[in-house]
């Protein structure tokens, strides 16, 4: 292993800290020049001809626009709402069930944020603007609408992490997620126990600490439960309402259903019922999964999937328009509403498209002319991966986790991280003579933990609640707490492997 290369890959992910951690740069901004850098690396020190950088650049942006998709009818559905007033009374019934506002606080960010990821639908849009309105800073609501999911996100997407992660190596289903679940009780903790310090400088966020531990731990070990009953698909989603009842239940207040809240909560349970039928229902899933695809290929190694029917944006622009329909906004209103919000995040839209380049760019250096062979010599991924194993020897399972962080800090998707690192978890665990499934495992924790210091994550939050330039005062924050939660879960692992 070359040393020099090994830090040379490196180096993307030390100049999207520097300018994020350091200089504060926007999201817009970080994607500009991480992906001029991405391809300065390739072409200039890892042999890679342009024409192969630009066509994975141009894949990058077409594999981001279901990402993308989903984020524009996040912000039309949350833009509506708050225009029709129904985010406030959401807001004003949870305030009366959980009673103050850090149990508001609490289950909207716990319990809300897991249902939503577990049962497929991406959380920051509508996570980020109810936190929002319930009076969290812009910058909080973005950074809780990620770190309230990351902890548990191995065990939610209705369990695709696991699936992917057990058709790349190979490894039990059932094996892979109980070590998952286990492995993300410290990730739920350590997330769990960082939250009160986005809530503010009130009392929210002094007095937090003790009642976070709390939904953290059963969050946790709910969700381990629910896993080895069987239902991994579902434990996200599951352990969310958990934490949802529990909080309602043994809130000091009271949750009764004010006059109109059902015409409020309906958009809601459209979305809600549509994404968890296509993600349960074997029939629905196979016809929306499997039958109703477009395909397309951009260069020959990668094919590019679309599922309309399957995906989340399709039922959020559903929800959009039953919204519209319940509160009978006016034409002119719905017009206004889709040019602000156009207005207001186009620099979000421009930032993950950049940023789904650079990760493609990244992913396939080493390829040469028409992708036709690989030097994984020459590769980014293979590079970081080898040398963590050669450098780092009995020590390596520390680093599992931040190998899976490292992955979705570049490429902004948690299942690329699996496809990038996940067979060598094996190869590492036959060298070292320890568990192949807890090494995985501790990747897919690492690559969920990775989303709350994803400038792409970012990027996709502050869009939501109007922050927009600030991602860089997240990230400064949010970069350093992803890198210390992967290295005390990597030993945890380190001593339980």
């Amino acid at each position: 292993m070359d040393i020099g290369l090994f830090l040379l890959s490196w180096t993307p992910v030390l100049l999207l800290t520097v300018l994020a951690v350091i200089l504060g740069r926007s999201a817009l901004e970080l994607s500009v020049w991480g992906f001029i850098w991405a391809l300065v690396l390739a072409k200039g020190v890892f042999n890679t001809p342009l024409s192969v950088g630009m066509m994975s650049a141009l894949d990058g942006v077409l594999t981001t626009l279901p990402l993308m998709l989903v984020i524009l009818g996040g912000i039309l559905f949350s833009a509506l709402l708050s225009a029709a007033g129904s985010l406030e009374r959401i807001m004003a019934w949870f305030r009366g069930g959980a009673g103050d506002g850090l149990g508001r606080n609490l289950l909207i960010t716990f319990g809300v944020g897991n249902f939503m990821e577990g049962t497929g639908v991406i959380a920051e849009p509508v996570v980020a603007p109810m936190l929002r309105q319930a009076g969290v800073s812009a910058t909080g609501a973005a950074a809780l609408s990620i770190i309230g999911y990351a902890g548990l996100m191995a065990l939610e997407m209705a369990g695709i992490v696991i699936t992917v992660l057990s058709l790349v190596t190979g490894l039990p289903l059932r094996d892979l997620g109980l070590a998952a679940a286990w492995i993300s009780i410290p990730a739920v903790l350590i997330m769990a126990l960082s939250a009160p310090l986005f809530f503010g400088k009130g009392p929210d966020g002094r007095r937090g600490f003790i009642p976070a531990l709390g939904v953290g731990l059963l969050l946790g070990f709910s969700g381990l439960a629910i896993v080895w009953m069987g239902a991994l698909p579902v434990s996200g989603a599951l352990a969310g309402v958990l934490v949802i009842v529990v909080l309602v239940v043994g809130g000091p207040g009271r949750m009764v259903m004010p006059p109109g809240i059902l015409k409020d909560l309906a958009p809601f349970v459209c979305l809600v019922v549509c994404l968890f039928s296509v993600n349960i229902l074997p029939v629905l899933k196979d016809l929306t999964f499997e039958r109703i695809i477009f395909q397309v290929r951009l260069i020959p190694v990668h094919t590019v999937t679309f599922r309309p029917l399957f995906s989340a944006y399709g039922y959020l622009f559903l929800a959009f328009f039953v919204t519209a329909a319940l509160h009978r906004i006016s034409r002119t209103r719905l017009q206004q509403v889709v040019f602000q919000s156009l207005a207001r995040s186009w620099p979000a839209f421009a930032a993950m498209a950049l940023f789904g380049a650079m990760g493609q760019v990244i992913s396939y250096t080493g390829y040469g002319p028409g992708f036709i062979d690989l030097d994984t010599a020459r590769n980014i991924p293979w590079i970081i991966s080898q040398g963590l194993v050669q450098f780092t020897g009995g020590f390596y399972p520390v680093f599992v986790p931040l190998l899976g962080w490292v992955g979705t800090f570049l490429t902004g998707y948690g299942v690329a991280s699996l496809m990038l690192f996940g067979q060598l978890q094996v190869q590492a665990a036959d060298l070292l003579g320890t568990s192949a499934v807890w090494l995985a495992g501790a990747l897919a924790v690492g690559c969920s933990l990775g989303s709350i210091s994803s400038p792409f994550k970012v990027a996709l939050a502050t869009a939501m609640v109007g922050a927009v330039g600030r991602e860089g005062s997240i990230l400064r924050y949010t970069i350093p707490l992803g890198i210390i939660a992967c290295l005390l879960v990597g030993a945890v692992v380190w001593m339980a492997a």
